[in-house]
């Protein structure tokens, strides 16, 4: 759950962060493209299977303080898009970022068009 969803009902930031700490395991990234991607719905995103050229998408409700961490534990590399009209650090609007084999990407939404990410080693 993206801390949006509880924040909008009520409730303070501190409790919002510590209810909003989901996992979703056993992702398939999907499509060559931002349109066709996979949407991710979860704090923590772990995909498991990533053909050639596939990829995901962050949320695209996502407002500023919300964090998506994706890792791809796939064979290829995974295009991690932003939501239509983002742009992830200082790539152009919806261009992906491609995280490599076995990282993990964090995913800090920051204003109404802009992410910035930190990617492991």
């Amino acid at each position: 759950m993206l801390s949006h969803k509880v924040f909008g009902a009520g409730m303070i930031g501190l409790v919002t962060q510590a209810l909003c700490q989901d996992v979703t395991t056993g992702i398939s990234a999907a499509g060559t493209t931002q349109g066709t991607a996979t949407a991710l719905t979860s704090h923590i995103n772990v995909v498991g299977t990533v053909a050639a050229n596939s990829g995901v998408i962050l949320y695209s409700s996502a407002v500023p303080v919300d964090t998506q961490v994706v890792f791809n534990g796939g064979a290829n590399p995974l295009n991690v898009y932003p939501p239509t009209g983002f742009k992830i650090n200082n790539l152009a609007t919806n261009a992906a970022v491609i995280l490599a084999t076995n990282t993990t990407l964090e995913c800090i939404c920051v204003s109404s068009s802009q992410f910035i990410a930190i990617l492991s080693a």
